[in-house]
């Protein structure tokens, strides 16, 4: 029944939900897609993440995909890389300026093609630097390798070899709220980049690089009618393509309220979605 389908899916809070921090996959995810690639369908990840992080899922799960990382700004389709887009160093440094002074983040982390994380040294106590030797031992196989060095960080941006920033407000539940509430204002601030809140995060990419338009030009060169992707989620970063592609728009459950009520479908699992595209066969189970 998939045939002709394509799967367009965010990864961490989707794909990988619930977290299994050593198998990457939960068992009724890794099911589906494996039936869903074998019954004749095209499967792509649409993350924040890097293309550095696709050799691990690849390792894992034994065959190859396409991939939509750093939220549009590079994409790989058989295994090539056919589209970059970087941040405008001319653009990017007095706003990371500007960010500095006016909202003081805890950390600005950026993404080359290299690098999956290059991130400025904030000056932090013993105990926030303690939760972040403690978050990134959690992470068990989702981890990423980073550097904190500010030299460095300012470098890759003054060279224009960074894809995007990722701006850490904090990491509490107020923090969440906050980058939620600044999002907009810097959406107006700064038209001359695209924001996406995602949770303590504030994500900034090229001016036209999104979820959306990664998969928009994702499917114009596999030559794919935009009705034959469903588009999965679970994020503020998710919303752009939950708005291009609403009648094939799933959100999962466990999301923001104001992030659940931009997508169509409301869902509990990344799995669920056979139940949408074979729906004859689940109704005669």
């Amino acid at each position: 029944c998939p045939m002709g389908n394509i799967i367009a899916s965010d990864l961490d809070g989707t794909l990988f939900y619930p977290k299994e921090r050593k198998l990457m996959f939960p068992e009724k995810n890794e099911q589906f897609l494996n039936r869903f690639i074998n019954g004749g369908g095209r499967f792509v990840a649409i993350s924040s993440r890097s293309l550095t992080f696709k050799k691990t899922m690849v390792d894992r799960l034994g065959f190859d995909f396409d991939f939509i990382g750093c939220d549009g700004c590079v994409i790989e389709i058989d295994g090539k890389v056919v589209e970059e887009s970087f941040l405008d160093p001319a653009l990017a440094l007095p706003f990371i300026d500007e960010l500095v002074r006016d909202y003081k983040p805890n950390m600005i982390i950026t993404t080359t093609r290299e690098h999956p994380m290059i991130c400025t040294k904030s000056i932090v106590g013993p105990i926030t630097k303690f939760g972040y030797w403690a978050y990134m031992k959690v992470q068990g196989v989702y981890k990423e390798p980073y550097i904190r060095n500010d030299g460095m960080f300012r470098s890759v941006i003054e060279k224009g070899e960074a894809y995007k920033l990722m701006i850490l407000i904090g990491v509490s539940k107020a923090a969440k709220k906050r980058a939620e509430k600044i999002t907009p204002e810097l959406i107006a601030k700064y038209p001359q980049f695209h924001f996406a809140w995602l949770n303590e995060f504030i994500e900034v990419t090229p001016k036209g690089c999104s979820k959306a338009t990664g998969l928009s030009k994702y499917l114009d060169s596999v030559q794919s009618r935009e009705d034959n992707v469903l588009v999965i989620g679970d994020s503020g970063n998710d919303v752009p393509m939950f708005e291009a592609y609403y009648e094939q728009s799933f959100c999962m459950s466990h999301s923001p309220a104001s992030v659940r009520q931009r997508a169509k479908h409301i869902v509990e699992s990344f799995s669920d979605l056979e139940k949408y595209l074979c729906p004859l066969e689940d109704s005669n189970l």
